[in-house]
């Protein structure tokens, strides 16, 4: 993925004020920021915000290119994309379902929020969560190399005691549902579930990222009008550009 901001000036300063929250990894002073060679979280500073998956903030990332559609394929030109990887044996997946139904019913003209999982089709149709109103897919299979290389990262954490976790913790795998991992997941890094990401509708550029229930960096609606809201600013200065030209 590239990373760089194409975006007009005014509206990325607007873009980089709404991600003041950002990860900050607390890294040593003679040393480059890497994980832990245990594979667990890289440490960040206390109050910071934490990934639980590869950063790609302000990166353009290409589309979702799934396996299949389990619901209808949304309508995603000119719209903000919400692409939520999940799995569903995660309860903080469940728990944060409302929010994604709610984000889909209320600015669906504006947005398509999509939940991918790598699982089964089976899994999915036996899922008995909350309903999930929005779109739904199933990631493309890793070759088999790549799905012994995603147990890099562990966490320690069993799969059902992840379940039971507060909100502000998301789900993490113990290493053995690592082939449930897709290929469109695993651009991200991610390791913990759910995890967000945000992409702008003219470079889909990665304009939020991350576990939308965590405390002091939850993913809210009001965070969601705001990136709205410079989007279609984005769009009357396009349109006023074009204007200029003719």
């Amino acid at each position: 993925m590239t990373r760089h901001l194409r975006l007009a000036a005014p509206l990325s300063l607007a873009l980089l004020a709404l991600h003041a929250d950002a990860a900050e990894t607390a890294c040593p002073a003679d040393a480059p920021c890497t994980a832990a060679a245990t594979n667990a979280a890289p440490r960040v500073a206390a109050g910071a915000k934490q990934l639980w998956a590869d950063s790609h903030l302000f990166a353009d990332a290409p589309p979702p290119d799934v396996r299949a559609w389990l619901t209808d394929k949304p309508e995603t030109d000119g719209k903000f994309l919400v692409v939520e990887f999940w799995r569903t044996w995660c309860g903080a997946c469940k728990r944060m379902t409302p929010l994604m139904n709610t984000l889909q019913q209320k600015y669906g003209s504006e947005l398509a929020v999509i939940g991918i999982t790598g699982e089964t089709e089976e899994a999915v149709k036996a899922y008995a969560g909350p309903k999930k109103t929005y779109f739904q897919a199933l990631d493309k299979a890793r070759p088999p190399e790549q799905v012994a290389a995603g147990e890099r990262r562990p966490d320690g954490a069993a799969d059902a005691a992840s379940a039971q976790e507060p909100d502000t913790s998301p789900c993490r795998s113990s290493g053995s549902r690592a082939g449930e991992q897709g290929a469109y997941e695993a651009r991200f890094g991610v390791w913990g579930w759910p995890h967000v990401v945000i992409l702008e509708p003219l470079h889909r550029t990665v304009v939020w990222e991350g576990f939308p229930g965590q405390k002091g960096h939850e993913l809210t609606e009001a965070k969601v009008e705001r990136i709205l809201a410079i989007g279609r600013a984005m769009k009357a200065e396009a349109a006023a550009e074009a204007g200029k030209k003719k």
